[in-house]
């Protein structure tokens, strides 16, 4: 038998980077579409157009995915919560719009960080320590303005609790439509303001 110079065509695989990229992005429609409910790794491996296994073998399960995502949700939190513009009051308060566009922009991450507890789903030290870095940039922002007379009377990580706690219940309202705003953008900024004003 004589070679022909015809090459067969072989089966090609795709690539790690592709499916990983598809199964997050799946991930995060299925949380922004359907919520937590439908999470399962059969979803996931729908939307993505892979086979189930491919979870396993990329993620390790479904704790894989939401480490992902929680990591993904961290890192871009911290961006949108960092200004560093010399004025650190106006800096304090785009921190706390910044917040907000996120969680209404990311649903689907916001919800892997704040509103849902995933069952058996443990964030690795590392991902914690990333969270502990996010928040601690917010701690960061009230000692500077601690230097202009504001926060004054309170420990910086207590400060920077209340108007976490303050911005993520705004949001999360928001994202769980129980808003009674006549203008939510508005209420808001009276929410900062507020937030403002109380620790001057």
């Amino acid at each position: 038998m004589f070679y022909t110079g015809q090459v067969t065509t072989s089966l090609t695989r795709t690539p790690s980077k592709s499916i990983v990229a598809e199964v997050l992005k799946g991930a995060l429609a299925i949380l922004d579409e359907e919520g937590p409910d439908g999470f399962t790794v059969r979803a996931i491996a729908k939307r993505a157009g892979v086979a189930p296994m491919a979870i396993y073998n990329h993620f390790d399960g479904v704790n894989g995915v939401l480490e992902a995502l929680w990591t993904d949700g961290f890192e871009a939190l911290r961006r949108a919560i960092t200004f560093q513009s010399g004025e650190p009051l106006a800096d304090l308060l785009n921190a706390g719009r910044g917040y907000r566009t996120f969680a209404l922009g990311n649903r689907g991450l916001y919800t892997v960080m704040f509103m849902h507890r995933f069952r058996n789903f443990c964030p690795s030290v590392e991902a914690e320590h990333l969270a502990a870095e996010t928040y601690q940039t917010l701690v960061v922002n009230v000692e500077r303005c601690q230097q202009l007379g504001y926060f004054s009377n309170v420990r910086a990580s207590d400060g920077a609790q209340v108007l976490w706690s303050a911005c993520h219940g705004y949001v999360a309202l928001e994202l769980l439509d129980i808003s009674f705003a006549s203008n939510r953008d508005d209420t808001f900024e009276r929410l900062l303001a507020a937030l403002r004003d109380g620790f001057r």
